[in-house]
């Protein structure tokens, strides 16, 4: 999946001015400063939200009833 962004000029100015620094592009600087940001959540974490998703109401009533005990 790809997502193209459009960022105001200040922050444009500043990613190709740091970028050139390290010699990168302002592209792979932006993207590595994201994935530091927001790194992948972990096989077993996901699959707990995968399974919240699916669950029905009755599901987390059963959940409830069963914490409170």
């Amino acid at each position: 999946m790809g997502l193209v962004l459009n960022v105001p000029d200040e922050i444009a100015e500043a990613a190709t001015e740091m970028a050139e620094r390290f010699g990168e592009t302002p592209e792979h600087w932006l993207l590595n400063a994201l994935k530091v940001h927001f790194p992948p959540i972990p096989e077993e974490l996901q699959a707990e939200f995968d399974a919240l998703e699916r669950a029905s109401d009755e599901d987390f009533l059963r959940f409830e009833a069963i914490s409170q005990k």
